[in-house]
């Protein structure tokens, strides 16, 4: 049988759990199960009965709120995620498919089966890497709940794993050919390929500003502070990327005056590609991949590349080695050479 054991103001006490009892050596995938669902029961026992010990021992510390709406306790972690646009939009999105899942949960619901369920049902509702984002913001939510010591512990399943996806980029080549062709949208096509020399985000280009752009003995730079992840970046551009940008003054304080994301424009790219003879699927974003690898296939060693993207951890920008064939060719024709 079980029972729980504790201690409290120096009194040690055990209380025996009635009609509560584990299989000692589970035979069978059946007795393991029972096992499994009674060893839960146990748990949310255990936490009912601390948070009823510290609301009468302890009535000043009784920060312990296992029956907290999980939904609710999400809302409130996605309401302090405000001025950080894409980050909050994640949480609303989970939320989304967490109502959906169940609605009712609270803390003390979040077991283990409930994790995998919660797996399960994402895994059959959206795209496995969207699954793998979601499934991170509620281990995020249960391991701040533990933090703010709304329940005690909880132990965290497996995580859903992250699909490695086609990073689509453009040679130099197709660069050229994109410089060559005609877009409908002039002020679109120097915004991208704006990016494609900077690495620039289409977020932090919309909201480049004329005091964000600053010279020094001859050097042009770029001093923002990126949308995404709040890092504040000190960027040198070349002429080339400084000759794509509006012409000063342009009547705004932003450099690319009234530049929108829509699906208007991202038609405007896809005819404007195939216009110039590639096949790819390009998106705006593609333009960062492409500086990217730009970059490293000139030479820069991945920790500036790193810095120079912004990322945070040097693993994102590690991604885009897997396409720089140049430095493959450059370190193979580096071996020395023997007689034979």
């Amino acid at each position: 049988g079980l029972y729980l054991d504790y201690s409290v103001q120096g009194k040690r006490k055990q209380e025996t759990l009635k009609g509560i009892k584990l299989f000692a050596k589970p035979k069978n995938k059946k007795e393991r199960d029972y096992n499994k669902e009674i060893s839960n029961k146990a748990r949310e026992i255990r936490n009912k009965r601390e948070h009823e010990i510290i609301a009468n021992y302890f009535p000043e510390n009784a920060i312990y709120n296992p029956e907290k709406s999980f939904v609710e306790f999400c809302e409130e972690i996605a309401e302090n995620k405000n001025g950080q646009t894409s980050t909050q939009s994640v949480w609303i999105s989970m939320i989304y498919q967490l109502r959906r899942f169940d609605c009712n949960a609270r803390l003390m619901d979040l077991n283990e089966d409930w994790q995998e369920s919660w797996k399960n049902h994402l895994l059959k509702s959206v795209k496995q890497n969207s699954a793998h984002t979601y499934n991170n913001k509620v281990r995020t939510a249960i391991k701040e709940a533990v933090e703010k010591k709304y329940i005690h512990s909880q132990k965290l399943v497996k995580g859903i794993p992250y699909e490695e996806v086609e990073r689509q980029y453009l040679t130099n080549d197709e660069i050229q050919a994109l410089y060559k062709t005609e877009c409908t949208d002039d002020q679109f096509k120097r915004a991208f390929l704006f990016s494609c020399y900077t690495g620039m985000r289409f977020s932090d280009i919309k909201r480049l500003c004329w005091s964000n752009v600053s010279k020094d003995n001859g050097n042009t730079y770029l001093s923002f502070k990126q949308k995404k992840t709040r890092l504040v970046e000190n960027l040198p551009i070349k002429k080339e990327a400084e000759i794509l940008m509006d012409n000063f003054p342009n009547d705004s304080e932003r450099v690319f005056k009234g530049l929108k994301y829509s699906a208007e424009n991202n038609h405007k790219l896809e005819v404007w590609v195939l216009k110039a003879g590639i096949k790819k699927k390009i998106t705006f974003h593609c333009a960062r991949h492409t500086n990217a690898v730009m970059l490293l296939n000139c030479g820069t060693d991945v920790n500036t590349v790193s810095k120079m993207l912004g990322h945070r951890d040097i693993k994102s920008t590690m991604v885009y080695l897997k396409f720089t064939d140049e430095l493959k060719h450059k370190a193979m024709n580096a071996l020395p050479s023997f007689e034979f």
